[in-house]
């Protein structure tokens, strides 16, 4: 009776299992979808990032551009006044303004060089943001539509696989059913197992001599004292998986 008991149970569990692998893969295909398309999110938020600080590069040129026309318009005013100025102090200090204007002038263009480096950095990023945007959108045409198609697999082996679970539960006594299930519920994986020599083949923790006997005997249940999965003896209950 109990070994009865234990392989419907077994086949039965093939199905649960399978069921509540099934679930688990169907939870996680959503946020790997939404990872693929943030991605490609993140990938378009660097090339606009890099487009601007392009735009930027370019607008410090253009300032440091104006900001010395401006300084050598000033310069030759300058020049213009100390041809004009008949007091030799007014003529000298013309001058040394005239030497400060070369200065900040040179200052600037200093600037404006490292601007054009940067400049060409931010165009080298957009090329290279532009290629990281294709090959995530890429990404997202083929990595969301696959996991689209393997949700529907998943969704039609589900369907599936509870038709046949009504059928397998019905040998299960009810107050087996009961505590099989309260199990499969908590472990959320395999609960009836066979002893691995004196192992129990769920926690994999070491069996008393008694717990092979009475497995063996299957006069009775047994289980195993530190996780408590059924156990079975297999050289008495030759289980085959029916979905391999």
């Amino acid at each position: 009776m109990i070994t009865e008991q234990i392989e419907a149970l077994l086949a039965l569990q093939d199905v649960d299992v399978t069921l509540l692998q099934l679930k688990k893969e169907a939870q996680g295909i959503p946020p790997r979808q939404e990872a693929v398309k943030a991605n490609a999110a993140g990938a378009r938020e660097r090339l606009a990032q890099a487009k601007e600080a392009v735009k930027a590069a370019e607008s410090a040129i253009k300032q440091f551009e104006l900001d010395v026309e401006g300084l050598r318009t000033q310069q030759n005013r300058y020049r213009q006044q100390q041809m004009e100025a008949k007091d030799n102090e007014v003529y000298k200090t013309l001058g040394h303004e005239i030497e400060m204007v070369d200065e900040k002038v040179s200052a600037i263009e200093d600037q404006e060089l490292e601007a054009m480096d940067r400049l060409e950095e931010t165009k080298a990023s957009v090329v290279e943001a532009e290629a990281n945007l294709k090959e995530a959108e890429a990404l997202v045409d083929t990595d969301v539509a696959q996991l689209e198609e393997r949700l529907n697999v998943i969704k039609s082996t589900f369907a599936e696989c509870k038709s046949k679970r009504e059928a397998l539960a019905a040998p299960v006594d009810a107050d087996v059913m009961k505590r099989y299930m309260n199990q499969l519920q908590s472990k959320q994986d395999k609960v009836v197992v066979p002893m691995n020599e004196l192992n129990c083949g769920g926690c994999n923790m070491k069996l008393t001599p008694q717990h092979a006997h009475d497995a063996h005997a299957g006069q009775k249940w047994v289980n195993c004292s530190y996780c408590g999965r059924m156990l079975y003896d297999r050289t008495v209950i030759k289980y085959k998986s029916k979905l391999l």
